[in-house]
C-alpha cells in the first residue's frame, strides 16, 4: 500500500499548537511531535512501510485521520475529484469553497437573534456630516417594476451632468441593507463636495472619511478600468467581519452585497441613471481610499453610477 499527504488540508498555529486542518470533512486535528517527520515523508507517494520503525505510530495516526491517504482508498478517489474539478482554481480556491460548505451536521444560529441592523465598526462621529434629501424628494421617472426591469441594463459609458443630490440620497436609503456599508465616492453631485464618505442609513447622513479620488486613482482601484473615470459617483461596498460570524457566513456577506447592488441598480434605473457593478477591484487601494481596517472590514466591489 502507498500513502501521500492529503492533497485537501492545511497546517495551522492555533493557540501555540499546530493544527491539521481537513477542509472536506471539517475536521481539525492536533499534531503530535513526530508527525511533521511523517508528512515530509509522505510528500510524494510511497510505501506504507518506507518511513522509519520509530515512526510508524505517528504514520498510523494520521493514516486514520486522513492526514495520510491510501493510494485506491475512497478517500483518495474523493480528492482526485476535487482536484480534477478544482485545479485551475489553486488550493486556496478550493480550500475556501469546502470550509464554508454546510454538511449535514452543521448548526445555524437560532431564530431569535434580533434583527434589528447591527452598527458599523465606526459611525465616524468627529467628522463632517451631510443630511441627504429622502427618497421620496427624488425625480423618479420609472415607477413601474416591470418597465424598471426591462430597462435595466449595465453601462459603461455616462452622460456629462452631475448627479442630483436627492439621487444619491435615494440611492443610498433604498441600497442600505443590514450587513453591508456604503462608501460613496462623489466626483460629481450636486451640491456636494467631491470626497469619500460613509453612509449611515440609522441617521441617512454622509460622514465625510476621504478627499477628492482623482482619476487615475479610481481607475487603479477598480482594476485599470478606464471607463469608470466617467462617472460622477462610485459606491465602494464592505462587509464587517463580527465575533458571531461563522465560515459560512462570508458567503452570505457577499451574497448580502449582490443583494444591496441590485437594488441600488433598480433604483438607478428608476431614477433615469446609468449603473454597473464591478468586482474587479484592487482590494488595498479601495482600502486606503475609504480607510477602512481589513482585519476588520473588506472591500467586496463597487458600483459605478453616472447621469445617462
Amino acid at each position: 500500500m502507498r500513502l501521500r499527504i492529503s492533497a485537501c488540508g492545511g497546517v495551522f498555529i492555533i493557540d501555540g499548537q499546530v493544527i491539521w486542518d481537513d477542509y472536506l470533512d471539517h475536521r481539525q486535528l492536533a499534531l503530535g511531535t513526530d508527525t511533521d517527520e511523517v508528512m515530509r515523508w509522505f510528500l510524494r507517494w510511497r510505501d506504507r512501510d518506507s518511513v522509519p520503525e520509530r515512526l510508524r505510530p505517528a504514520r498510523d495516526a494520521l493514516l486514520a485521520n486522513d492526514v495520510l491517504v491510501a493510494e485506491g482508498s475512497q478517500r483518495d478517489a474523493q480528492e482526485q475529484a476535487v482536484l480534477h474539478a478544482w485545479g485551475q482554481w489553486g488550493p486556496v480556491a478550493r480550500a475556501y469553497h469546502y470550509s464554508t460548505r454546510t454538511t449535514r451536521g452543521t448548526r445555524f444560529p437560532g431564530t431569535d437573534r434580533p434583527a434589528d441592523r447591527l452598527d458599523p465598526v465606526s459611525a465616524f462621529p468627529d467628522t463632517e456630516r451631510i443630511p441627504l434629501p429622502a427618497a421620496e424628494d427624488a425625480q423618479w421617472r420609472n415607477r413601474d417594476l416591470l418597465e424598471v426591469l426591462q430597462l435595466r441594463r449595465d453601462h459603461r459609458d455616462f452622460g456629462p451632468g452631475p448627479l442630483p443630490l436627492a439621487s444619491l440620497g435615494a440611492l443610498l436609503q433604498v441600497s442600505a441593507a443590514n450587513s453591508t456599508e456604503l462608501y460613496p465616492a462623489v466626483r460629481d453631485v450636486e451640491g456636494l463636495k467631491p470626497g469619500v464618505y460613509h453612509y449611515d442609513c440609522r441617521t441617512h447622513e454622509l460622514a465625510l472619511v476621504g478627499d477628492a479620488v482623482a482619476d487615475a486613482d479610481l481607475v487603479a482601484a477598480c482594476g485599470d478600468q478606464h471607463w469608470v473615470a466617467g462617472a460622477g459617483l462610485a459606491v465602494f461596498y464592505t462587509s464587517i467581519v463580527r465575533n458571531q460570524d461563522t465560515p459560512r457566513a462570508y458567503r452570505v456577506l457577499q451574497l448580502d452585497a449582490g443583494r444591496v447592488n441590485q437594488t441600488l441598480s433598480l433604483a438607478a434605473t428608476a431614477l433615469g441613471l446609468r449603473t454597473t457593478f464591478t468586482a474587479a477591484i484592487r482590494d488595498e487601494l479601495v482600502e486606503e481610499l475609504i480607510g477602512c481596517d481589513p482585519a476588520t472590514e473588506f472591500a467586496i466591489g463597487c458600483a459605478v453610477v453616472g447621469t445617462a
